[in-house]
């Protein structure tokens, strides 16, 4: 079996370096934040998680009202087809938070 993973890795190469050499640029972003961080005390780093939380908060801010807007809706309707078209469009706005909020976490991941 070894004869068999070293052709392989001589045709595709090791997956451990791909990876390695894939995630090397967000460690040298990371590192950047490590001297700023060190000197933080644990109230400034739960100010910092706070601060973390507000940025998503505010990532998806448009989305959530529009969502809340739509519950409110579903609460005064009778319609069930009605309700059912706005649960489609809650779940399609829950989908795209998810991507905001993926948005921002990427965004502040080095820090």
């Amino acid at each position: 079996m070894s004869i068999l993973n070293s052709v392989i890795k001589v045709f595709v190469g090791d997956k451990a370096k791909k990876d390695i050499k894939e995630i090397q640029p967000l460690v040298n972003q990371i590192k950047t934040f490590e001297a700023q961080l060190e000197g933080l005390s644990n109230d400034e780093l739960r100010a910092k998680t706070a601060d973390f939380k507000q940025q998503i908060a505010q990532g998806r801010s448009e989305i959530d009202a529009q969502i809340a807007k739509l519950r409110e809706e579903i609460n005064q309707t009778e319609d069930i087809d009605h309700k059912e078209e706005l649960y489609n469009q809650i779940d399609a706005l829950e989908k795209d938070g998810y991507e905001a909020s993926e948005k921002v976490l990427n965004d502040i991941l080095p820090e």
